[in-house]
């Protein structure tokens, strides 16, 4: 094959043609928009991926617990009063 195929996945010297871009929040309104194939992609919510290392630190903070605490504090799942 030959011309622009667009980025490469970047995850661990992967190389394949790349169709996602890590959505792991960075700051600042700012994803961390690591190219990835779709072997690389960990889509954790419908139409959001993670590169593999954004997976491990998102599993880390589901596990803590501390996910229940911050939905709580978004603005839908609060109870109306």
């Amino acid at each position: 094959m030959c011309g622009d195929l667009g980025p490469h996945c970047a995850a661990e010297k992967c190389a394949d043609s790349s169709d996602y871009l890590c959505d792991y929040p960075v700051g600042e309104g700012r994803t961390c928009d690591l190219p990835l194939c779709e072997s690389h992609a960990y889509e954790v919510a419908p139409n959001i991926h993670y590169c593999p290392g954004h997976l491990i630190l998102w599993q880390e903070f589901r596990a803590s617990g501390r996910e229940v605490a911050e939905l709580e504090n978004v603005m839908p799942f609060k109870e109306r009063r």
